[in-house]
């Protein structure tokens, strides 16, 4: 599937004067795939195609990315996308769900967890952002208000794809890497990314790490061990935090670990959720 073909399977929830847009395919127990930056739902697809035998499978676009709204001057956050993860839950009235979380989508994931524990079925994080391993410098580059100035929409994408090949073990196709990035390719998704990019704020993970020995969900943690960005020493040093928690490292795979391994983690994600 291609990300147009993905992009016309989303839907969309208002959330008070913001929208989003998510894919909600198959039936059962709902599980969550939270995506990070700078990427969107499409991250998630050969993923969704994996799960939705058994399970209802959730995958948003955070508020500032994809499709969702990206409309300028507003809280990217991951404290603030938390909260609207929350109030979209109980738009399409999910008391409770499994949660999956990737990058910044795993610093969510963790939030919820550690903060709204009665929303959080089970919970796994793949090279997820914690503690103070975040954000790196490239992304602190980026998210320089100036950059929206300085730099046009496809100059940006160029970098961002330069970028995003280092984080594959195996770089995908063209095709797959510009899908993750065509909904920035206009000055207004430009705009946003840069915005969503100025937002990433290291205390909002250091902030929770005393509440992780607390979190109740069963926890696995899913991590490429080939990866620059988010270094597996943080993956363990979480699944020594949270009790009871699965370290389960993933060789010859870097960042993007669903694409690079996809097979190995379908499986390990399909037995974490009982598929």
């Amino acid at each position: 599937m291609n990300w147009r073909a993905f992009q016309a399977i989303q839907k969309v929830t208002e959330l008070g004067p913001r929208f989003l847009s998510y894919v909600d395919e198959g039936e059962g127990d709902p599980v969550i795939l939270v995506h990070g930056i700078p990427t969107w739902g499409f991250l998630f697809r050969d993923l969704i195609e994996s799960l939705t035998a058994k399970r209802r499978v959730l995958a948003p676009d955070l508020l500032g990315f994809g499709f969702s709204d990206k409309r300028d001057c507003f809280d990217r956050s991951i404290g603030r996308q938390t909260e609207a993860l929350i109030a979209w839950m109980d738009k399409l009235r999910l008391d409770r769900a499994d949660v999956v979380g990737h990058d910044i989508g795993g610093g969510i994931a963790l939030r919820l967890a550690a903060l709204h524990p009665a929303r959080v079925g089970r919970l796994c994080v793949m090279n997820g952002v914690s503690y103070d391993a975040w954000p790196i410098e490239l992304m602190l580059q980026f998210g320089h208000p100036e950059n929206r100035r300085k730099m046009s929409a496809g100059e940006a994408s160029t970098m961002l794809k330069r970028a995003l090949k280092s984080g594959f073990a195996v770089a995908p196709e063209d095709e797959f890497l510009d899908g993750l990035l065509a909904p920035y390719g206009t000055e207004t998704g430009k705009t946003s990314l840069i915005r969503n990019a100025a937002a990433l704020n290291t205390n909002l993970t250091t902030e929770i790490t005393h509440l992780l020995p607390q979190i109740s969900a069963p926890t696995l943690i899913l991590w490429g061990q080939e990866d620059s960005f988010q270094l597996a020493k943080f993956g363990k040093r979480l699944a020594s935090d949270i009790p009871g928690a699965k370290f389960v490292p993933i060789e010859k795979a870097k960042h993007f670990v669903m694409i690079d391994q996809h097979e190995i983690v379908a499986r390990e994600l399909q037995a974490f959720l009982y598929i």
